[in-house]
């Protein structure tokens, strides 16, 4: 077995069916060999269910806020719905997959971030639930709800989440599949690595971006504390033959 890998599969990539069945197909296949932990989120479909149900979105700079009734939907959304969607794709593609979410078995233990509602950001991850799995070769697909310390549930962002059970597993690597291939230079060409040194610059020099900012932020703090390698790629491209860019020591 070589060593385990978690992956980050984006909630745009859920809007482009034929990615979707490509990258479960793909995935299917390798984690017979490979030692898998597929965390997901489902901001499409959480945005489809809360117009459904007429709960009206709010956000604070730019975050989601989330209060009692826009927590149901959410949960509804991504592990009633977007979890199963994905679990089902891989065992059809004969996958031994099992769908949970971050509060089942206590495996994530999430503080309330201020002024955001019921948002929690990870502080503990409890490893037992998804040893348990893995040892018994199947492949965990958590989708992005976990709890506080007294149970309540929290809703969390993917990529955090991701980030925060490839440290607790000290994972080999740490793949975020999103709709773009990477970082990209100046000449919108991909940067293939990026060492954590370099960053601060790449920053400076305007060449990490926007929304890219936090992602790569999000990467460096996974390499640091123990992270082996992170892989910011397209998901549309598969997971047989990835390629992005890698950010490392």
């Amino acid at each position: 077995m070589e060593s385990l890998t978690v992956v980050k599969f984006g909630g745009s990539l859920t809007k482009n069916p034929q990615a979707q069945d490509k990258f479960l197909k793909e995935l299917a296949g390798i984690s017979r060999r490979r030692r898998f932990i597929l965390v997901h989120g489902g901001g499409p479909e959480i945005n489809a269910m809360l117009e459904k149900f007429s709960v009206k979105s709010k956000f604070v700079n730019g975050l989601r806020y989330t209060d009692s009734n826009a927590l149901d939907v959410v949960e509804l959304a991504l592990s009633g719905k977007v979890n199963r969607i994905i679990t089902t794709g891989l065992i059809k593609n004969g996958a031994n997959a099992v769908g949970i979410s971050g509060k089942d078995g206590k495996s994530v233990i999430c503080k309330q971030v201020k002024g955001l509602g019921f948002v929690g950001e990870p502080v503990k991850v409890n490893k037992k639930l998804i040893e348990i799995l893995i040892d018994s070769d199947f492949l965990p697909v958590i989708a992005s709800i976990a709890s506080d310390a007294n149970g309540n549930v929290m809703n969390v962002n993917a990529d955090v989440l991701a980030a925060a059970i490839a440290v607790a597993f000290k994972a080999g690597k740490l793949i975020f599949l999103t709709d773009v291939p990477g970082v990209f230079d100046k000449n919108k060409k991909t940067i293939k690595e990026i060492k954590i040194k370099d960053v601060k610059t790449f920053i400076k020099n305007k060449v990490i971006t926007d929304g890219m900012i936090p992602k790569i932020e999000g990467c460096v703090n996974s390499v640091k504390k123990g992270v082996k390698e992170v892989l910011i790629a397209d998901g549309a491209s598969g997971i047989k033959n990835i390629k992005g860019t890698v950010v490392k020591k």
